[in-house]
Parts: C-alpha cells; sequence; structure tokens
C-alpha cells in the first residue's frame, strides 16, 4: 500500500540498489510515490529488483547497470546519459561490503578490494550524480558503518574503508554546500538480515581461523540488529528534515568522541570487551 507523502514526481537515485539494503531503500521511496532509479553491476538481479520495485505502487523505476566503482564505465553509461536528462532530489550510495579478519592477515589485493567496493564506488557515485543534484538542489546520502566511527578488532579491512567513506563524507559536505547540495552521513549499527544470509561469514571465519563470535552481527559487539524497515523511514526523516548525520544507535557517537579524548581508554573498554567473550 502506497504512503501518503510528498515523494511524488520526485527522483531518487541509489547505487547498490539492485540488492540487499539498497533495495529495501528502494521500496521505500517507492512506496512514498517517488521515482526511483537503481544502478547495479548485475543484470539479472537488478531485473529482478526492478519488477519487484514496480509492483510497489510508486513512480516510473529505472534500471542502470554499470560498475560503479569504474570511472571510465561510468562515463559512457547509459546512466550517465539519463542523469543529464533528470534533476535528482536524492543520490544514495548504498553499495558495500563487510569483512571479518585480522588486519595483518590481509593481503594488499584484499584489502583494495573492499576500498574500491566500499569507498571507491561512492566516490564515483558522488561524482556522477554532482551536476544533476545541482539542478535539483537535492541531497546525497552516503551509507557508511558504526565501524567507521569507532574501530574493532576483528573487522577485517572493512573499518578502515568505512573510516575513509566518513571522511569523504565530511569533506563533500563543507565542499557541496556552495552548490546548494545537501550530504547526509548514515552510520548505523549491524542490520537484520534475512536468515538465507546468516552464513555469509563462514569462510571467512575457516579459512582465517577466526573465533566464532565475529560470525555475529557487528563482529560480536553488544548491539541489537536494527530492522531495515525502521532504518529506511529515520534515513528518509533524516534527508526531509536536512539532518548532516544519522548515527544508530546515537550511543556510539559517544563512543567516537571518547576515543578522540581518551584513546587508551577506548582500546582498553573494545579489549577488555572481547577478551570476556
Amino acid at each position: 500500500m502506497a504512503i501518503k507523502s510528498t515523494w511524488k514526481d520526485r527522483w531518487v537515485c541509489i547505487g547498490g540498489g539492485t540488492a540487499g539494503f539498497g533495495l529495501q531503500l528502494a521500496h521505500e521511496f517507492a512506496r512514498r510515490g517517488a521515482s526511483v532509479a537503481i544502478v547495479g553491476r548485475d543484470p539479472r538481479r537488478g531485473e529482478t529488483a526492478a519488477e519487484s520495485l514496480r509492483s510497489s505502487g510508486g513512480g516510473e523505476i529505472r534500471l542502470f547497470c554499470v560498475d560503479l566503482a569504474d570511472e571510465k564505465a561510468i562515463e559512457f553509461s547509459e546512466w550517465k546519459s539519463w542523469l543529464h536528462t533528470v534533476n535528482l532530489d536524492v543520490a544514495i550510495a548504498a553499495a558495500g561490503k563487510s569483512d571479518r579478519g585480522f588486519l595483518m592477515q590481509l593481503s594488499s589485493t584484499e584489502l583494495e578490494s573492499l576500498m574500491r567496493i566500499n569507498v571507491y564506488s561512492s566516490f564515483c557515485f558522488s561524482k556522477a550524480t554532482q551536476e544533476s543534484l545541482k539542478r535539483g538542489a537535492g541531497t546525497l546520502v552516503h551509507i557508511a558503518s558504526l565501524a567507521g566511527l569507532v574501530a574493532a578488532p576483528g573487522m577485517g579491512g572493512y573499518s578502515i574503508a568505512k573510516h575513509a567513506l566518513v571522511a569523504m563524507s565530511r569533506q563533500l559536505r563543507l565542499e557541496l554546500a556552495e552548490h546548494r547540495i545537501r550530504v547526509l552521513l548514515v552510520c548505523p549499527g549491524p542490520i537484520r538480515r534475512e536468515p538465507s544470509e546468516s552464513g555469509r561469514y563462514d569462510a571467512l571465519i575457516k579459512d582465517r581461523n577466526l573465533p566464532e563470535s565475529l560470525k555475529k552481527p557487528g563482529g560480536g559487539a553488544n548491539l541489537k540488529a536494527i530492522e531495515p524497515g525502521w532504518l529506511c523511514e529515520r534515513i528518509v526523516s533524516a534527508i526531509e528534515s536536512n539532518k548532516s548525520e544519522l548515527v544508530v544507535p546515537s550511543k556510539v557517537r559517544w563512543l567516537a568522541s571518547l576515543g578522540s579524548l581518551w584513546p587508551a581508554l577506548l582500546d582498553y573498554m573494545l579489549r577488555k570487551k572481547r577478551t570476556s567473550r
């Protein structure tokens, strides 16, 4: 059932919108009456996602298949041509990949891959949508993570990548303000996933000989998994109220501040928590 809102006749573009939380966000905006463009690499998965969105009762649905971390491919893509024809109200960089492992176990190739998916794709997406957002005086949204605010052991290269994304988002917030583009940084804790996705870290845990606790959401952090529908609503509300940052749960912002003031104390707390499990 469609939700009455002010999103009718407005365009929302979501990078990484063909699966996972990006697709859930796409459904939220479609239910609110927005026209939604989703961008992903896999044509088959994209078609399935687009069909599901068309049944949501929103506006127009567009699908574009391109590697968001490949700037040259973007430049000559159908998506880039389409962006010249619309004024975006919202552009959401939602592509990302998590990881588990101790940092010294990673190869430089593995770290580069995590940076490519979590950082380069958001960077290229932001560049590609900038002019369309400028015309629409729109909002650029980056989906980061609590791991981008507080580093924790056993998260592999994920925390490094998300810290970089947080820094990029904050820098763009300053630089794009003069172009009437607002930037929203979203740092959520672990998002509840379907039971079918419960074994997504099994291979990493086995290959890297990691503690079983790292399979848990947030690497075993004492955080309740966030309901994706509720988080979608919070993000829409944050966009509508022109917020700069959304941290869920908000208490982690205090932990991040603690790390800046007393890094040794934060390290002690994180190590103690890990050894007590």
